[in-house]
């Protein structure tokens, strides 16, 4: 919008020319404020206040900007502090693995080592073992065999007893020396054919065989602990002796004490259990 505004005396001088205006206007500033407010319009006339305004903005976003620039370049700074940081960690942390690998290999190395001393206390622990089971064995085997010839000196009472055996006598035990004649009775039943060597030999693996006075046997199987396996050895030599032989030849099996379920299989096989407790009695 333009407006109009009166012109000042002073403006009362003639004018010609635009060398006269010019020079009119140089003399006179409300001369020029008119005109001024006359040729232009509103809003030009409040652009140097706007112009005022923007550099006044522009003051505050540079200062606004510089401040950004300086907390953007903290912030970096304290970026590049934090990776140096993480890098020294990540440095710190790499040679604590490096350290822990060889505390890894050194245990790994550790284990190897107890494993093998382990390994050789268990040989030795099993040698030691192997030692007393064999010290063992031979130990059970020197009560065993005076355990047979106690019950060798019994038998003929065992026999007599349980077996209404006339006039027994020992014939052969292993607690004893060999009987030649008895020996040569399996050795002729060989030659027979009654018995093959196998049988020969698992007859002469009785613990206790003795002859009776009507010219039979009783073969014994003697035990501290009678089983089964006492029941049918005793059966199955008896059996073979009366093949060599062809006598009557009587199972019986001698011992301390018999398991309950044996009883059982003694009656079925018809195998006499001679308790020595009850025969000392």
């Amino acid at each position: 919008m333009t407006t109009t505004a009166a012109l000042p005396a002073s403006a009362a001088t003639p004018i010609h020319t635009f060398a006269d205006i010019l020079a009119a206007l140089a003399r006179d500033p409300e001369l020029r404020e008119a005109v001024r407010q006359h040729v232009l319009d509103e809003e030009f006339q409040q652009l140097p206040a706007v112009v005022q305004e923007l550099r006044r903005n522009t003051a505050e976003l540079q200062h606004t900007l510089r401040e950004f620039i300086a907390a953007t370049n903290a912030r970096f700074d304290r970026i590049e502090a934090v990776q140096a940081e993480t890098q020294a960690d990540v440095a710190e942390l790499k040679t604590g693995q490096n350290e822990l690998r060889a505390d890894v290999a050194a245990l790994k190395t550790g284990q190897s080592e107890l494993q093998a001393g382990q390994d050789e206390l268990k040989t030795g622990q099993a040698a030691i073992l192997a030692t007393l089971r064999s010290m063992q064995g031979t130990l059970n085997r020197l009560n065993g065999k005076e355990y047979e010839r106690s019950v060798t000196r019994k038998s003929i009472r065992a026999a007599r007893s349980a077996l209404a055996a006339p006039y027994p006598q020992v014939i052969w035990a292993e607690t004893l020396q060999d009987n030649a004649e008895f020996s040569n009775l399996l050795d002729a039943a060989v030659k027979a054919g009654r018995l093959s060597e196998a049988e020969s030999r698992m007859v002469a693996s009785a613990d206790i065989i003795l002859r009776d006075g009507a010219g039979g046997y009783c073969v014994a199987e003697v035990s501290i602990t009678l089983d089964d396996s006492d029941i049918t050895r005793a059966r199955r030599r008896a059996d073979l002796l009366a093949q060599a032989t062809r006598a009557p030849a009587v199972p019986f099996v001698i011992g301390d004490q018999i398991l309950d379920t044996s009883r059982a299989t003694a009656a079925a096989h018809n195998v006499t259990v001679c308790i020595l407790p009850d025969i000392d009695d």
